[in-house]
């Protein structure tokens, strides 16, 4: 059974995961298989790296989505 995000650990978007998924695969090699191991590793690289973000910026990632959208929304 996969892990879910709980309500205390960030959101990682399923196209971040993707990328970082696919990234690893590559370095791999490519190897053949379902890529399950990749995807997992990637999620856990992504949450580290966004707790990682926010102990040193509080709520750094939040700011950055808001000023994204607000950007877009210019």
């Amino acid at each position: 059974m996969s892990k879910t995000n709980r309500p205390t650990e960030p959101f990682i978007s399923q196209d971040a995961i993707a990328r970082r998924a696919y990234e690893l695969w590559q370095a791999r090699g490519c190897p053949s298989g379902d890529g399950g191991d990749d995807w997992q590793a990637a999620r856990d690289q992504l949450a580290a790296e966004a707790e990682s973000n926010e102990g040193c910026h509080g709520r750094g990632i939040l700011l950055r989505l808001f000023d994204r959208l607000r950007k877009k929304a210019a």
